[in-house]
């Protein structure tokens, strides 16, 4: 292994110890000179590392030099603040397994080459890389995705494997875009090994015309673990559709939502008051962790509507927002625990305590 003993401004000193050089990290807190950098990386062989990280805190993007791409052993990269540009030699990274970036720039039409180039891809993490506008890629080893920005177009159609998806979005505009909701759930029914899913609630607010506030024409088949956050509990459009995609993932078992209430509107609740059990048997699910409840009417709604409706759950596990709740939650749980159950099974908690 190396390891980096002393760097002063003009000049850089390794010291070789024993065995290869595996792992690199140079964190830059304010990014001033792309020589700086790339005379860091010529130092390091590249025949050895496995795993790489850069991370610039602020100033301009760096621009990656050629060399950093013919680090073929490479398994673990990590890139903050970057302009992404791979050489037209570039022929991939076989052995890469985990793709960190963030805050990276790509030049046109090079991030879904450079990821059909890496073939053991298993981990991919894309936050706020503004230069994406279409997640397309072929990645058949890929287990995980997670994305944070802004794309206008998703196809995940040659990844066999992938498990795991988190996506949210830095804005919001775009969502109501044409067929973009139902193209994202379209896309994500077509993934084979889905079993756990975080979406923010507003991206399915378009999901109004194709099916909602019942099922969807397509299904998540194998989707397990499903987690909205920030839901609104006073937009009917919300959770129309947040009971659409459940509606239409049947082997779902646990289910996650993050609220985000401000305002009562009787309108929602009188909406899911309307809605049937009969139109929603959820037959697997069996926890449900209903996060910064507040006890609106809506959120109550929408708890005894699941408590009628999942007839193998084990588990109904409310936080209650802090700030919003007087208590600790007591006088909700009391009038939560009075809902009618589906199942016998199921308990309603709230922290430390059972109900």
């Amino acid at each position: 292994m190396f390891a980096i003993a002393r760097c002063s401004e003009d000049k850089y000193f390794i010291q070789r110890l024993e065995g290869p050089l595996l792992k690199f990290a140079l964190q830059v807190p304010d990014f001033r000179s792309n020589s700086d950098i790339d005379q860091w990386i010529d130092l390091l062989p590249n025949d050895n590392i496995q795993d790489f990280t850069l991370h610039i805190s602020r100033g301009d993007n760096h621009k990656l030099p050629s060399r950093l791409f013919a680090f073929h052993q490479l398994r673990d990269l990590k890139l903050y603040k970057c302009a992404f540009d791979p050489p037209p030699t570039f022929k991939g990274l076989n052995k890469l397994i985990n793709l960190d970036l963030q805050n990276v720039v790509f030049a046109p039409k090079t991030f879904g080459n450079f990821i059909s180039n890496c073939p053991s891809l298993e981990r991919l993490r894309l936050m706020e890389c503004s230069s994406l506008d279409c997640l397309q890629f072929d990645a058949p080893k890929l287990k995980f995705l997670e994305f944070h920005g802004v794309f206008r177009s998703i196809s995940l159609k040659n990844s066999p494997l992938l498990a795991e998806v988190l996506i949210s979005f830095s804005s919001m505009d775009f969502v109501k875009e044409n067929r973009f909701s139902f193209d994202l759930i379209k896309s994500l029914s077509c993934l084979p090994a889905l079993e756990e899913l975080h979406l923010q609630a507003y991206v399915l607010e378009g999901l109004a015309g194709y099916g909602a506030p019942k099922r969807l024409p397509i299904t998540l088949k194998t989707l397990k673990t499903l987690h909205l956050s920030d839901m609104y509990f006073e937009k009917i459009e919300e959770i129309s559709c947040a009971l659409c995609l459940i509606r239409s993932s049947p082997s779902l078992q646990k289910l996650k939502i993050t609220a985000f209430t401000f305002d009562v509107v009787e309108a929602v609740a009188e909406f899911l008051r309307a809605q049937k059990s009969s139109d929603c048997s959820l037959t697997h699910l069996k926890t449900v962790n209903m996060q910064l409840f507040s006890g609106a009417e809506s959120e109550m709604e929408f708890v005894k509507y699941l408590l009628a409706s999942a007839t193998a759950l084990e588990e109904m596990a409310i936080s209650p927002h802090a700030g919003n709740v007087s208590d600790g939650g007591e006088s909700i749980l009391n009038e939560l625990k009075q809902f009618p159950r589906a199942s016998p099974r199921a308990e309603i908690i709230n922290s430390e305590k059972k109900w």
